[in-house]
């Protein structure tokens, strides 16, 4: 309750400002975290510890499931015939220039540091969770302020990609990374494990909504009427 109470508050002041909401629920969540107001110990306050913080995990990712069925209901195949290939190209493009360029600076600091501060393969590690985005804060800016429009419907499609992507980047690094610190490089575990699990998730959720379209077309109870609707409100 101070978390939501809290960034209510801080919203209405991002109002001001013209910033969007997801701003202030981004600073609160800091606020209310372990390492703020939860760092004075007082119960009610805030987050007092990281135990206290992951036993709300299941609120995150249950959210998190919304977001993603949100930005899939998107997708339309019109719309992927018409600007697939454009947001194919700016997900790759983006995510393999963003780990390119992370890795690049932070190998070198590896170098430039005292031995141990930075190793390698961590560097290599974090070249690619820098291609990860959180779909929820443009989620958020989208609905906002009811953007609509060509580059709204790109931009959605370039986040859901993003993730695709960098899913694949993680685990080309992590194979990498675990090939400089034991000396061993699996291919399956680099190349295939990730294509597979895209592919996987992908066919489950064609299949779950083929199955949720099958039931609503064919149960009596989702063919309701407008006409019905309007009439209930007299009744």
């Amino acid at each position: 309750s101070v978390a939501l109470f809290l960034g209510l508050m801080l919203s209405r002041l991002a109002k001001l400002v013209k910033l969007p909401a997801v701003t202030a629920y981004l600073v609160a969540g800091i606020l209310v975290g372990p390492y703020c107001l939860g760092a004075l110990g007082i119960e009610g306050l805030g987050f007092t510890s990281m135990e206290n913080v992951e036993s709300f995990s299941l609120l995150g990712d249950v959210a998190l499931g919304f977001i993603a069925f949100s930005i899939g209901n998107e997708f339309r195949l019109a719309q992927l015939k018409a600007t697939g290939k454009q947001a194919t190209v700016i997900g790759i493009v983006q995510a393999v220039f963003t780990t390119i360029v992370v890795d690049i600076a932070l190998i070198a600091l590896s170098f430039i540091l005292p031995e141990g501060y930075l190793p390698l393969p961590a560097a290599i590690m974090l070249g690619a969770v820098a291609t990860a985005t959180a779909p929820a804060a443009t989620l958020m800016v989208v609905r906002q302020y009811k953007a609509k429009g060509p580059l709204t419907r790109l931009l959605m499609l370039v986040v859901a990609i993003d993730d695709a992507v960098g899913l694949v980047l993680f685990s080309v690094s992590f194979g990498i990374a675990t090939a400089l610190s034991s000396g061993q490089v699996s291919v399956l575990a680099v190349m295939v494990e990730p294509l597979l699990e895209i592919v996987l998730s992908l066919g489950l959720g064609a299949l779950m909504g083929w199955l949720l379209n099958w039931v609503e077309q064919s149960c009596p109870c989702f063919n309701i009427n407008r006409k019905d609707i309007g009439m209930s409100r007299y009744y």
